[in-house]
């Protein structure tokens, strides 16, 4: 079903126990940092340390493990399963689908730790390296695309893949978490189990998104108030976060085709302005020859990387960094899977996956080829004192440097002010969106959440960010995404194990040719859909 330019938009029904649990979560979790301030730091760090140093193992072998899965999906027997009907066209261009995949899975977070890392491996690399030495600029850029490349992705993909399938496949327009599971769970999913389930995941959405606000706000805050002369203190970046809200809120009111494709392709293009800019300005032939050499030191380390706990030594390079980037990217994964999965009809399994990884891999390359390449030579090549600023002042501080070193600064500054807030807006507007779907009953095809309940997400993500903003500090922002994606770990599983039953499920072992027997909405349940394909 699709909307004409002259219909009215059919909205779904709100499922009010999910609704209300995930509120109540969110403001028992957010409410006392805004309220006890202060108090909140020292649990808060320690709760962190605990986390990270007692299961680092199980964070990266869950990771690692997605990137066998998806490998195992895409070049076995189930790769080229249409994800719709036989005659199903995909609703958007591939560049509006990579770029809504792109931008809602990274926003301007990508551009603050691209700017950010290869600072903080230079100044304390990994492998007991010595610090500002050629064997630690040797993988200043290996690291910051490992923690946002082929795993980061992966971790996506595999509930995009399986909320994909269930709803343009298996016909079901449940768009969250606990239908998913019904290949595991079975009939508990319909439950208090399964709305627990639901509710869990969107305060671990809250929770991802805020995070990622919580780094994003005090950058434009700083870039603002450097760029105008004025303080930035506290009431400053709750005037940012104010506006920011804004821009994410109008979108997020005009709905996926209305307000977030458009976002997102005006944030692509806007972007490969940027970069672009800086490529030609910056020091360019050692910017590609910076990245070549990354780029042999990741594929020649890749296992290494991927399994690094340093348990003797214990600097706590790993827990501090990978540990905490898996833990953030489990926070999300959801609603990126979520989100990739509604907006990839008519597309196969196989491209889903390949543009996932392949795709999105590649776009956050760009920010480090390119941002990170520039930080790397204003330290080695030019002396800048760019680890005192970042432990002195702060990442923000260090990236107002960066825009103040480039020509036509005046005009650079906030023209990057400008992308960065649409790049992040076009994530929160993603995320508002799944978790409104998330919080209804049948979305189907054609069919959006209400206005009211999108608008009501995206004032809880504002709510959250102020309170990270209010409580400060790296770990407390960390923290946040570390807690709610403990749950997510066992819940990719799940997901894993429900997309392979239902696929042997509906096609055996046999090579699968089409999906014409699933364009019949009359199939109701796992059984019918199993007897029809005997």
């Amino acid at each position: 079903m699709s909307i004409g330019k002259d219909e009215k938009p059919i909205y779904a029904r709100v499922n009010h126990p999910v609704f209300w649990v995930s509120v109540i979560a969110c403001l028992v979790v957010y409410g006392p940092m805004m309220i006890f301030q202060n108090a909140a730091k020292d649990p808060v760090n320690k709760a962190m340390h605990f986390i990270t140093y007692s299961t680092d193992w199980l964070w990266e072998f869950v990771v690692f493990g997605c990137l066998i899965f998806l490998a195992w999906l895409a070049f076995g027997r189930y790769g080229n399963v249409k994800l719709g009907g036989p005659d199903d066209k995909p609703e958007f261009s591939t560049f509006t689908w990579i770029s809504m995949m792109f931008c809602g899975g990274s926003g301007a977070g990508l551009v603050y730790w691209a700017l950010i890392e290869p600072i903080s491996y230079l100044q304390a690399p990994p492998f007991w390296l010595q610090p500002f030495s050629p064997q630690a600029a040797q993988f200043s850029l290996a690291y910051g695309i490992f923690h946002w490349g082929f795993s980061a992705w992966a971790t996506f993909a595999v509930p995009a893949v399986a909320f994909a399938y269930m709803y343009y496949v298996r016909k079901k327009p449940y768009l969250y978490p606990s239908y998913a599971c019904r290949g595991v769970i079975g009939k508990t999913a319909d439950g208090w189990v399964g709305k627990l389930i639901d509710a869990i995941v969107i305060v671990g959405m809250v929770g991802g998104m805020a995070t990622s606000l919580g780094f994003v706000i005090p950058m434009l805050s700083k870039i603002s108030a450097d760029y105008f002369g004025i303080a930035d203190n506290m009431q400053f970046k709750l005037v940012v976060c104010v506006l920011f809200s804004c821009i994410y809120t109008w979108s997020c009111y005009h709905g996926l085709k209305g307000g977030i494709a458009k976002l997102a392709d005006m944030n692509m293009y806007l972007t490969f302005i940027i970069l672009g800019f800086v490529l030609i300005v910056g020091p360019t032939t050692f910017m590609f020859s910076l990245f070549s050499d990354n780029i042999g030191v990741l594929l020649q380390n890749f296992m290494r990387m991927s399994f690094y706990t340093d348990p003797i030594t214990k600097s706590g390079f790993p827990q501090d960094w990978t540990v905490f980037y898996w833990a953030w990217w489990l926070a999300w994964a959801i609603y990126v899977g979520l989100f990739a999965a509604r907006i990839s009809k008519g597309r196969t399994i196989r491209s889903l996956i390949m543009n996932m990884i392949f795709s999105a891999t590649a776009g956050c390359m760009l920010f480090y080829l390119i941002f990170g390449s520039y930080q790397v030579d204003a330290i080695m090549n030019h002396g800048a004192k760019l680890a005192e600023i970042l432990k002195d002042q702060g990442g923000p501080a260090v990236i107002s440097w960066f825009l103040n070193s480039l020509p036509l600064h005046q005009v650079v500054i906030p023209f990057f002010i400008f992308v960065m807030a649409i790049s992040q807006a076009t994530g929160v507007d993603a995320a508002s969106f799944t978790m409104a779907n998330m919080a209804c009953f049948e979305v189907k095809d054609g069919v959006e959440p209400p206005k009211w309940i999108r608008l009501f997400w995206a004032g809880m993500l504002f709510f959250a960010t102020v309170a990270l903003l209010l409580v400060g500090g790296m770990q407390v922002v960390q923290l946040s995404s570390v807690l709610t994606a403990v749950p997510v770990l066992f819940l990719l599983i799940i997901l894993a194990i429900s997309t392979v039953k239902w696929l042997r499920e509906d096609f055996g072992f046999a090579q699968p040719m089409t999906t014409d027997k699933y364009d019949n909405e009359s199939v109701d349940t796992v059984e019918a859909i199993s007897q029809a394909s005997k």
